[in-house]
């Protein structure tokens, strides 16, 4: 069993996990290397559990005992992503058809993944969340916050009650100010997670705001603030983590927000696309100029 593998093994048993096991399994998937290279006591020790329950959890994803469980980690050190720094390094040493190949792959499976890691059921209940909410706030720390833009944006072509939560000035919690338990906050992140987009998640949650996450593992930290999360994938062979799979998440859920938005929304984009032509927003396609014909002598 790969690494990977393993994590997703882990992901998946932990909604039925006991609260020791729970807490065991979030320190594991949080610190991969210390699993590869501490005692299995310093481990339990760090997460706060026993060493019996560390033993348990490797067992409950078809372990007999810890070593090899964690002898998947020890391996994993090995073949794990190295930093921004390296992975650029590695780039340049050259790029292969074999690259682009597991870049194409990656980016289809990236797009694919919240088609089969959210069921109907759940995209059905966040669009439902969002049509019911009075207002809703769209946050994304540094790279995911090109994801909220967009998801923003679109929003608004169809619906005027979205706020962009930019935090200029580090002003995040001055913009969630006034949000209260009728509103919504959907909150994208994605490994490695920032800090900002966390303690806004965490303050929403606290002031009775319901938080709806996009992030890309059943145990991001975003997960004990949520209301509701909906996933995705964002691996890469590249230096940069991918932002394929939130997008494709973002995409799906406006497409659903159009389709059963009725009436009003239909009037919105209509006012919105009068203004974009009213403003010339974009330029107009050329029309083909037509040499006069020449008249017969």
């Amino acid at each position: 069993m790969h690494l990977r593998e393993l994590t997703i093994a882990i992901e998946t048993a932990f909604p039925s996990l006991g609260l020791e096991l729970q807490r065991a399994a979030t320190w594991v998937l949080n610190h991969p290397r210390e699993v590869g290279l501490m005692s299995m006591r310093k481990q339990a020790e760090s997460a706060g559990v026993t060493a019996n329950t560390m033993i348990r959890l490797a067992q409950s994803v078809g372990f007999e005992s810890y070593i090899p469980f964690r002898k998947v980690f020890q391996d994993g050190l090995t073949h794990e992503a190295p930093h921004y720094t390296e992975r650029v390094k590695k780039l340049q040493v050259g790029m292969d058809r074999e690259f682009d190949d597991e870049l194409l792959r990656t980016h289809v499976s990236n797009v694919q993944s919240p088609t089969l890691s959210n069921s109907p059921d759940a995209i059905a209940q966040a669009v439902h969340r969002m049509s019911q909410a009075r207002r809703i706030f769209f946050l994304g720390a540094r790279s995911c916050f090109a994801i909220s833009y967009h998801f923003s944006y679109a929003y608004s072509m169809i619906a005027d009650n979205g706020v962009l939560v930019h935090g200029l000035g580090g002003t995040y919690p001055d913009q969630l100010d006034s949000a209260g338990p009728e509103d919504l906050l959907v909150c994208i992140t994605q490994n490695p997670y920032g800090r900002q987009a966390l303690e806004a998640a965490k303050l929403c949650s606290q002031e009775g705001v319901s938080v709806l996450a996009l992030t890309d593992s059943k145990i991001a930290p975003i997960q004990a603030y949520a209301s509701q999360s909906l996933l995705f994938d964002a691996g890469t062979p590249s230096y940069f983590h991918s932002m394929v799979g939130s997008l494709a998440l973002v995409e799906r859920l406006l497409a659903k927000l159009a389709a059963t938005g009725g009436e009003p929304m239909l009037r919105r984009i209509e006012a919105f696309e009068q203004r974009l032509g009213a403003s010339s927003a974009y330029l107009s396609h050329p029309q083909a100029k037509t040499k006069p014909s020449k008249k017969s002598p």
